[in-house]
């Protein structure tokens, strides 16, 4: 018998990560425009949360804790210094390290901002619990390490991962060994 598309799990992953960045777009507009700030897409939350987390940070670390290359940050950051939430310093002794900082008015917005992604967090996974979400995001992290056996780092199979999950995922496989 043939498989249909909508009988596949990558079918379904596929249509949940639309779903999901379609909705997350929405909420995140709506509470910017609530507030009378520029809105700020789901890319551009990311940026701006590590930069909450650690001001200062350069490109290149933003673009390792997001898991996005150097040139797609420099270009998230370039429209969130256009709209006045962030701005770039070049190094004192070396003018090519940029370091990234939110301005008053992104501190002013990620005052607010964090408590309406937690909200849209809570819609969106309302009746799954804890524990399946913690199952469904190692799943998630183990079929990312899958495919990384076939992605731009051949033989390296935890390529696709951001940094930060890989050492954790490479223990837990091990442990499992």
């Amino acid at each position: 018998m043939k498989e249909r598309p909508e009988d596949s799990f990558g079918y379904w992953l596929f249509y949940a990560q639309r779903s999901w960045a379609y909705a997350f777009n929405e909420a995140l507009k709506t509470c910017c425009q609530e507030h009378g700030k520029p809105s700020v897409t789901p890319p551009q939350w990311g940026v701006l949360s590590a930069l909450l987390e650690e001001d200062g940070l350069t490109i290149g670390v933003l673009s390792q804790r997001r898991a996005l290359d150097a040139p797609t940050i420099t270009g998230i950051v370039k429209r969130l210094e256009q709209v006045g939430l962030v701005e770039r310093v070049h190094g004192r002794e070396d003018r090519r390290v940029v370091r990234v900082f939110l301005t008053e008015e992104g501190h002013e917005l990620m005052s607010f901002l964090p408590d309406a992604v937690v909200a849209f967090s809570r819609v969106a996974l309302q009746g799954i619990s804890v524990e399946k979400q913690q199952e469904l995001c190692l799943l998630m992290q183990q079929t990312i390490a899958n495919l990384s056996t076939i992605g731009p780092r051949m033989g390296d199979r935890f390529g696709l991962l951001p940094d930060f999950l890989r050492s954790d995922l490479e223990q837990q496989l091990c442990d499992e060994d």
